[in-house]
């Protein structure tokens, strides 16, 4: 039970620590999660899926719900160098 509580107190001290950020960096996020788990996609269904589980610091794997619309994500623009 201590095991739990101290987690928690860990966890509830790093949330605090970051209640009003303007914006949310890498070593942010490196703070709250302890890894990130990408599975190989899934196609027998004719759609593409693909399972992605987070594991948080202190807290553990969270049940998220399960996404029914499609996620796009757009590669960031590169900025050109002007002379």
């Amino acid at each position: 039970m201590r095991f739990i509580l101290d987690n928690y107190d860990r966890f509830a001290a790093l949330v605090e620590k970051y209640v009003d950020i303007p914006e949310l960096t890498t070593a942010i996020v490196n703070e709250f999660i302890k890894k990130i788990i990408v599975h190989e996609a899934d196609k027998s269904s004719g759609h593409r899926r693909q399972t992605v589980e987070i594991v948080f610091n202190f807290v553990g794997q969270l049940e998220l719900p399960i996404l029914t619309e499609p996620i796009t994500l757009e590669a960031p623009q590169k900025q050109r160098k002007t002379a």
